[in-house]
């Protein structure tokens, strides 16, 4: 068995990773079950595929991390700085994120199921089938059922929320008149197809 010489390391030597220190106290402060990690600064950092669910993520700097696959499931980031971050594919289901700063960030195919936006800036965001469901938007609406694709702001947002409520609640009053008229029976069957 041959031994691998750091010092002139070859094409033949296993990949080596090395996490950058700031990468691996976070790494280690998680396994041992720390949760605060509040005002911490993790700019520009690759964070993807780490578990912050449940943590305490308040005013924390990710600028221009890369945060794929993360999962941020309750975390507590309001105040967060996101600008230019990746998110893509990460889990925000319920995170907190209250006066965040979502400028230039990629959240396609992003879970924000729950998610609390109240005061968010987004401007420039990036989406591809972007799931909006319960979430409390910027200005303080809630979101019913949506998937966004495309560029967003925060006004892009709340238009397209109130464009989606109003298709949901002509939708509502068809079914209900089709209840009236047809019986309740029909109802449940036209409810089944749509959920």
């Amino acid at each position: 068995m041959s031994k691998i010489n750091l010092d002139q390391p070859s094409v033949f030597d296993p990949l080596i990773i090395v996490e950058p220190p700031q990468v691996q106290q976070l790494i280690d402060d998680l396994k041992q079950g720390k949760r605060n990690f509040k005002d911490s600064d993790l700019a520009s950092l690759d964070l993807s595929g780490l578990d912050l669910s449940h943590t305490d993520l308040r005013n924390c700097n990710f600028f221009n991390c890369e945060l794929r696959c993360v999962n941020f499931t309750g975390a507590d980031l309001r105040g967060a700085n996101f600008k230019g971050a990746n998110l893509r594919t990460a889990n925000l289901t319920e995170a907190d994120l209250t006066e965040a700063n979502l400028t230039d960030v990629d959240l396609g195919h992003v879970s924000l199921v729950g998610a609390i936006l109240s005061e968010a800036k987004i401007v420039r965001g990036q989406c591809h089938r972007t799931v909006f469901k319960n979430t409390t938007l910027p200005d303080k609406s809630v979101c019913f059922r949506m998937k966004v694709t495309g560029n967003i702001s925060t006004e892009d947002l709340i238009k397209q929320h109130q464009r989606s409520y109003k298709s949901w609640k002509n939708l509502g009053m068809l079914l209900f008149a089709l209840a009236n008229f047809l019986g309740f029976a029909v109802l449940e069957l036209v409810y089944s197809w749509f959920f």
